[in-house]
């Protein structure tokens, strides 16, 4: 095995050695055994313990992002685009349950804590962006404060990372299901948004 290949298969071990017994509980060989490699040669690539675990927070708030950007890139503005990004994040979420629980189930962690904030200001950043462009295709003025958009993204991000956690406690419920009722928050509520509707108070 190659050095990078070494790294890989050890974080992917520590993800699966992480989302079974905790971070204070997962011992460094047994991560190693669960690699194949030895501890000295674990220590090669990692210094300690926690800097293992950082790095593998950065491996997986760096793969979601590349799916959303990815899968929003390459579809139509407007709804193909909601949907798009909204499958991204909940094929993570399926395809990657430990590594989501590592990082959300975990928050209180500081360094989970960290780079949560920023995958979360990440994600509310792309939706701003998206909601942005798709008000100017559509000729509109709505809305004329930035503040605003930034707030239904984080409205958004916070409503979608609620969800995946109650799907991961709910495993029978479908992907699909998911999906649908996300879009049904999401999209009518935008549709609404982008059409220059504001609730009356």
């Amino acid at each position: 095995m190659t050095a990078a290949d070494r790294r890989a298969a050890i974080l992917d071990a520590a993800r699966s050695a992480f989302a079974e017994t905790g971070y204070h509980e997962t011992s460094l060989d047994a991560v190693a055994e669960e690699a194949g490699v030895s501890k000295a040669l674990l220590y090669d690539h990692f210094s300690s313990k926690r800097e293992l675990y950082v790095a593998m927070l950065e491996m997986h708030v760096h793969e979601l992002m590349e799916r959303i950007r990815g899968a929003v890139a390459g579809a139509e503005p407007g709804e193909p685009r909601m949907r798009a990004g909204l499958e991204a994040f909940f094929g993570f979420v399926e395809e990657r349950r430990g590594a989501w629980r590592i990082m959300f189930r975990n928050a209180g962690d500081p360094d989970v804590a960290v780079r949560l904030d920023r995958l979360r200001d990440e994600v509310a950043s792309a939706i701003v962006q998206l909601m942005s462009e798709e008000a100017e295709r559509k000729g509109l003025d709505f809305p004329k404060l930035p503040e605003v958009v930034e707030m239904i993204a984080q409205q958004m991000v916070g409503a979608m990372q609620s969800l995946a956690d109650w799907w991961d406690l709910h495993r029978k419920v479908t992907k699909e299901e998911v999906i649908q009722a996300a879009m049904d928050f999401v999209w009518i509520g935008q549709e609404r948004i982008s059409q220059g509707q504001r609730w009356a108070g």
